[in-house]
């Protein structure tokens, strides 16, 4: 078994394998929100699991660099600091926290980028089975858990989470720009593999119709006037199809 080969992998619709993957996922999906439902806001064994499973997928991304001799860990690639990885952390995290502020990041940026990720996979770190399990499931997850936390939990968005979510992704971006140029102009690598977390160094290669064969920076502008719309949807949405109510968490959580 072959773990690594070429970098990036890109799947595409018309491979046979994109639509058993996404089948997988919406089978979890279902499965996750009708098992924590059952069990309802008082079990905290069940929430707490689901926390430990969010941190144990980003783990795995970690372990594997030192379980498969073929994978070899590089600080201009296997940090967890996309922005799919650093969600799968917090939720994680928050599993255990319930604070609706860090809900509001993560359930905006997990839906979101867990859903252009799972449309238009991009594996970073080659296609072979386990790896391409782990980027679906754990990309499929950031779109469910969130689902679960306010339907089971009774998280919720306030008024402004929007804007302040998309303030937050700036400024991470923009630390990030940094840490890639760090490691790009004064720790360079021979191989020509450069840094690129987040994507705010160069162009994701996912075929994806909001990203475009542009220079930097003038890639990100449609990526950021993208995220701002999303944004707004999603937040519509929630207010649409999530009840007002917030259900079987203390009130300390929504003050």
């Amino acid at each position: 078994l072959v773990f690594m080969g070429q970098l990036d992998v890109v799947i595409s619709p018309t491979e046979p394998r994109y639509w058993a993957m996404m089948a997988l996922c919406a089978a979890l999906a279902v499965w996750s929100l009708w098992f924590f439902t059952k069990k309802g806001a008082e079990n905290t064994v069940a929430r707490k699991g689901l926390g430990i499973a969010m941190l144990a997928f980003q783990g795995l991304d970690l372990l594997m660099f030192a379980m498969v001799p073929d994978m070899s860990f590089s600080w201009h690639r296997s940090l967890p600091l996309h922005l799919c990885g650093i969600n799968a952390i917090l939720m994680g995290l928050n599993c255990f926290w319930l604070n609706r502020a860090l809900f509001s990041f993560t359930a905006f940026l997990g839906i979101i980028g867990g859903t252009h990720s799972l449309l238009t996979p991009q594996l970073p770190s080659g296609d072979a089975l386990p790896l391409m399990l782990l980027f679906f499931v754990k990309h499929a997850a950031l779109v469910f858990v969130p689902l679960v936390m306010a339907k089971v939990y009774g998280l919720r968005f306030r008024q402004w989470d929007w804007i302040r979510t998309y303030g937050w992704t700036v400024a991470l971006s923009m630390v990030l720009m940094g840490l890639n140029a760090m490691l790009n102009l004064v720790f360079p690598r021979t191989d020509g593999v450069i840094a690129n977390y987040m994507y705010v160094w160069e162009a994701p290669v996912a075929d994806n119709p909001l990203v475009f064969d542009w220079a930097w920076p003038w890639y990100l502008a449609p990526l950021h006037l993208a995220l701002l719309v999303h944004l707004i949807l999603l937040k519509a949405a929630f207010r649409k199809w999530s009840p007002a109510t917030d259900v079987g968490i203390p009130p300390r959580w929504f003050e």
